[in-house]
């Protein structure tokens, strides 16, 4: 089959589409990716792709086409004009392509208007359009400080409302999203299927330690992925400040993200930088090193609105890792911890709670700690591993396809 995948998130960005692509190839398809300039981790068009350079490429065995983007740089105004320029350079790539396609897949996370080129190809091609949620459109616009009474949020909610109805279907990598997209966007049920995000297992590789490094205490903490306001790092920190404990310990942020900066100048305002590491963005052939190094993960998000109802994808690999977690977090994520029985689960953005977890598990048997990591990968061999997720992704394309064929 043909496939075009559309995706603004895409490497040298770390995203799990990267190497979701190879698979898809390997299970012999031709798969060509539609993307923007690789500006997602430092907001600045990556150096490979400035001046027009490298517009076509090969990775993973698959054709990458990129078209022009504005740099996201800092704060709602250039995230959105990044955001539009994909989706009208986007757009125009669909239209004037001379590649035809079997069918449609957009890899959606923020910002849902990476549909629009998508929308646009399928209709060029007369083929099915398979969109991929992971992230609710309006909602997800609240985490810029954009009320839900404002003009931009209702044009937005329009927009939304046109490009998910134009899909033939859409899986959605949480439960609630379901509801949503129903309820917010009119999103037929009958339309929408739930698949969740997958983790890798070479998570649980370990690297040479001398490469790495890093103080180290008689417990330690890790936190790994975005840090952006919804994420809600600064609760770990608060919490950092509320423990009292008779052993050493360390809390280790790895990541990067528009509220980095804000994080590390709360914890010096509370004075507890000796207690925090922040890493800033690290290599992804780093991670499974802090996976070793973690006695336990950490995981926040805010529950502010229907943002919260989102599974991180850290917590997939989070389980993969074979760890305990401990969260201040609501919503289907907590759903899957209490499920799993694989940590301790506390209310969002409740640094107190969160910091009287932290110091039950501390004192928690050796025991009970390793049945609490079992736990966790025991439920992500069973519900998030990338082998299934590629398969269900692969027979709902085959099946979409198949239907077209026949006219069905």
């Amino acid at each position: 089959m043909k496939i075009l995948i559309v995706s603004q998130s895409f490497y040298p960005d770390n995203f799990k589409i990267n190497e979701l692509i190879k698979e898809f190839a390997e299970n012999g398809n031709e798969v060509t990716v539609l993307s923007g300039l690789g500006d997602y981790t430092t907001g600045k068009v990556h150096e490979n792709y400035r001046f027009f350079k490298n517009r076509t490429e090969v990775y993973n065995g698959c054709t990458i086409k990129r078209v022009r983007t504005f740099s996201r740089r800092k704060g709602p105004f250039f995230r959105s004009l990044n955001y539009l320029s994909f989706a009208f350079f986007g757009s125009l790539w669909s239209w004037f392509t001379k590649q035809t396609f079997d069918i449609v897949y957009v890899y959606q996370p923020s910002p849902a208007t990476m549909i629009f080129p998508g929308i646009i190809a399928a209709k060029r091609s007369k083929v099915p359009l398979l969109v991929y949620c992971l992230d609710i459109w309006p909602e997800a616009l609240k985490a810029m400080s954009i009320k839900e009474e404002s003009i931009v949020f209702k044009i937005v909610h329009r927009m939304s409302r046109y490009m998910y109805n134009q899909a033939d279907h859409i899986l959605v990598s949480s439960h609630s999203f379901m509801e949503y997209l129903h309820q917010y966007n009119q999103v037929p049920y009958d339309k929408m299927d739930y698949l969740p995000q997958h983790a890798d297992v070479n998570t649980r590789q370990k690297v040479n330690e001398v490469e790495m490094e890093i103080p180290t205490a008689e417990v330690n903490f890790v936190y790994t992925g975005n840090i952006g306001y919804v994420q809600d790092v600064e609760t770990i920190i608060r919490a950092v400040n509320e423990i009292k404990l008779d052993k050493s310990f360390l809390f280790h942020i790895v990541g990067g993200g528009s509220n980095f900066e804000n994080c590390v100048k709360l914890s010096k305002e509370l004075a507890v930088e000796d207690y925090i590491v922040f890493y800033g963005n690290q290599p992804v052939d780093r991670m499974p090193f802090f996976n070793d190094l973690a006695d336990a993960f950490l995981l926040t998000l805010k529950f502010e609105n229907k943002i919260g109802l989102t599974i991180p994808a850290k917590l997939q690999g989070y389980m993969a890792a074979g760890k305990p977690i401990i969260a201040a977090i609501d919503g289907d994520a907590k759903t899957i911890i209490e499920e799993a029985q694989c940590g301790l689960c506390v209310s969002s953005s409740d640094a107190v709670s969160l910091a009287r977890a932290v110091e039950k598990f501390v004192y928690l048997s050796k025991e009970e700690k390793e049945a609490l990591g079992n736990n966790s990968l025991d439920y992500f061999k069973e519900h998030f591993n990338k082998e299934k997720f590629v398969k269900v992704t692969l027979d709902k394309i085959t099946e979409m396809v198949n239907k077209d064929e026949e006219g069905v």
